[in-house]
């Protein structure tokens, strides 16, 4: 009896269990930049892995999704097709453009459940196309599953997508099948001086931490740099349509007074 290669058991294994067999000593593939050089050096200059699960966790308002959006920015700069899947539907269109994300090669998915948010992911990742998929599932530690990690993995394995998930930080299974984990551990203000002397709001700084990564040592920190963008009335609004104004017939001259009435 002839024994199996281990190109026949990959396949036999990949065949069964739908997944994919990882290389041992297999190539690195050149990763994603953060969109910060600081973070990408503690990060031993590889920045978000190729083929690989990233989590970017941390507390409400602790800057991960901010953190999410450069590398977003990052990626679609690079001339690449990313994808983002809210599950919050909390995507605004002007801040994301703001923060240096080409719009033309974002897909943004908002599914209605977490079923639909993991047959959308699935489908990002196993079809290529996506040099990235972020997927927002904070506050739904329900979303992805140690039997959902394990096949969206394999995929993102097989087909060199970077897979990056939002979270709090609650999901063993994510944090169990990251490769790396970043922690956002908050926002701080920055502050420049006016032409009065008086401060106004340039942008913000988000702390993070190395809390898991497979290519550099974990534990480092690093703050990035994230601009709070000014998007205010940068987008087109209806006007509103105001009741037509009050007037009254001059019975001394006839004319007629289009003049608001106040009482």
């Amino acid at each position: 009896m002839l024994k199996p290669s281990i190109t026949d058991l990959r396949s036999l294994v990949e065949r069964r269990w739908h997944g994919t067999v990882a290389r041992v000593g297999a190539a690195l593939l050149p990763g994603i930049p953060t969109g910060d050089a600081g973070l990408d050096a503690a990060l031993g200059d590889h920045g978000i892995p190729r083929g690989k699960l990233t989590e970017l966790f941390g507390a409400p308002s602790s800057g991960k999704t901010t953190l999410a959006f450069a590398m977003l920015a990052a990626c679609t700069r690079a001339g690449d097709i990313a994808a983002f899947v809210d599950l919050p539907h909390a995507f605004f269109a002007p801040a994301a453009a703001a923060a240096g994300i080409d719009l033309l090669r974002l897909l943004v998915v908002q599914p209605p459940n977490a079923a639909s948010a993991r047959q959308a992911v699935d489908a990002l990742v196993r079809g290529g196309a996506c040099a990235l998929v972020a997927l927002d599932c904070a506050e739904r530690r329900d979303v992805l599953r140690a039997h959902h990690c394990t096949r969206l993995a394999a995929q993102a394995e097989k087909t060199g997508t970077a897979f990056v998930v939002v979270s709090e930080g609650d999901s063993a299974a994510v944090a169990s099948f990251a490769s790396v984990r970043l922690r956002a551990e908050g926002l701080a203000p920055s502050w420049q001086t006016g032409s009065a002397g008086s401060g106004r709001l340039a942008g913000c700084t988000v702390s993070v931490a190395v809390a898991k990564s497979r290519t550099a040592a974990p534990g480092k920190r690093v703050r990035v740099a994230a601009f709070v963008p000014d998007v205010a009335g940068t987008f087109f609004a209806e006007p509103a349509e105001l009741p037509p104004a009050p007037f009254h017939l001059d019975e001394t001259d006839g004319r007629h007074d289009r003049s608001f009435v106040t009482a």
